[in-house]
């Protein structure tokens, strides 16, 4: 089967018949009349406004944005929730800006106040910017139809590659970075074969609104310069809209992508679990100890709930790491549901290690050293100690910080 047949078949299986679009339009659609009655400017966003939705286990989930004229009005969305009749049970989220999520039966509807602005450089939150960028990719579907599907592909490979997603546990791919992407590269492989052929930090500049890479990284805040990929928004020239992306996930993403372009498989669209038995098997070979870990945290599950759990977790591969235990895999499986996730590692274990003190020509810091210190020696002009280590001695620092973490970690 060629690597065209292959991408047929995924977006024949990926992309929604009439009829679900349709229900999720009117679901939609009847929500709408009800804000609208209430006097609320309002608009269908996200991925259904694009053309780009997917298939996806579980709920659908479609952006409202309900737009204001100014930040103090938005308190009255939440008063009008609670007063109308809703299709299904309302949910407060806390962010950056505070949204509502109504769960129907098979429909998610995310509710996300935003102000009108016309200069996105004054814009007071991030999702205030949103509807510009549901009409620049509609835009850009509207000239050039076909690309709706090589955006769709791209979503689902990122998805199964665990590498989608702005939340701060994954820093991977935004769903509006990967549409930009895909429009830039022109398709779905071609944007696999730009991103691999990366050597160093890409910059991307889609509509040409700086004259060189230079003027770009010169241009630029400072920090929105991180990370391996610098794309400039098409709808405002002074935002990195890859700014989230990690290294982990991008590496994550350029394996991958490698593999796929050596041999495109279907499966690479199909989220697989993680292969325990396989890092096992690693750990074996390697002579090394795989660790199973239970992360937990009582803050509000989704975004919030993962990156603690996830930050505790790599908090604890770099105490590892700095007690010289050598850290060979590590994977996080969360799936943005609940306040429970898991963490899985394989580590080379050193249950004693050496490290440095005092150089010997210092008397009054020798003496103090000896003194504090068990198994002490003196080799290439320094005085050295020996200490307990290991895993689970790591593991007891790292449970005395759990509190101020905000999550909890057993293994």
């Amino acid at each position: 089967m060629t690597i065209k047949d292959i991408l047929k078949k995924e977006i024949d299986r990926i992309s929604l018949s009439r009829e679900q679009i349709l229900n999720l339009e009117s679901v939609a659609g009847d929500f709408i009349k009800l804000l609208k009655r209430e006097g609320f400017k309002v608009h269908i966003g996200g991925s259904l406004a694009k053309g780009t939705v997917v298939q996806k286990e579980g709920r659908q989930d479609v952006d409202i944005f309900v737009v204001f004229n100014y930040s103090e009005d938005i308190f009255k969305l939440e008063g009008a929730l609670k007063r109308i009749d809703l299709p299904g049970k309302l949910k407060k989220v806390h962010g950056s800006r505070d949204y509502f999520q109504i769960v129907c039966k098979d429909v998610l509807l995310e509710i996300i106040p935003v102000v009108k602005n016309n200069d996105p450089e004054l814009a007071e939150n991030i999702t205030d910017i949103s509807l510009s960028h549901v009409k620049y990719i509609a835009g850009e579907i509207e000239k050039n139809p076909e690309i709706a599907d090589e955006i769709k592909l791209a979503k689902v490979f990122c998805r199964a590659q665990r590498c989608y997603g702005a939340e701060s546990y994954i820093k991977g791919f935004s769903g509006y970075s990967l549409e930009v992407l895909v429009i830039y590269f022109g398709g779905f492989v071609k944007f696999l074969r730009g991103i691999v052929k990366c050597k160093t930090k890409k910059v991307i500049d889609p509509l040409k609104y700086f004259k060189s890479e230079r003027e770009v990284l010169t241009e630029l805040n400072e920090s929105k310069l991180n990370g391996p990929i610098i794309l400039v928004d098409p709808t405002y020239k002074y935002r990195n809209i890859s700014a989230g992306l990690g290294m982990e996930s991008f590496e994550k993403f350029v394996e991958s992508a490698k593999k796929f372009l050596r041999l495109p498989l279907a499966t690479f669209f199909e989220r697989q679990e993680i292969d325990i038995k396989k890092m096992k098997d690693f750990a074996l070979a390697k002579k090394a100890k795989f660790v199973e870990i239970n992360l937990g945290t009582d803050r509000q599950e989704g975004d919030i709930a993962g990156t603690k759990m996830k930050k505790i977790l790599d908090f604890f591969e770099r105490e590892l790491v700095r007690k010289q235990q050598k850290v060979l895999q590590k994977e996080f499986d969360y799936d943005n549901v609940g306040q429970k996730a898991k963490g899985y590692l394989v580590v080379e274990e050193k249950e004693e290690i050496e490290l440095r003190g005092p150089p010997s020509g210092l008397d009054d810091a020798v003496k103090a050293f000896k003194k504090a210190k068990n198994k002490v020696s003196k080799k290439k002009g320094y005085y050295w100690y020996k200490e307990k280590s290991g895993i689970r001695e790591v593991l007891r620092l790292v449970k005395k910080v759990e509190k101020e973490m905000g999550a909890g970690i057993e293994i």
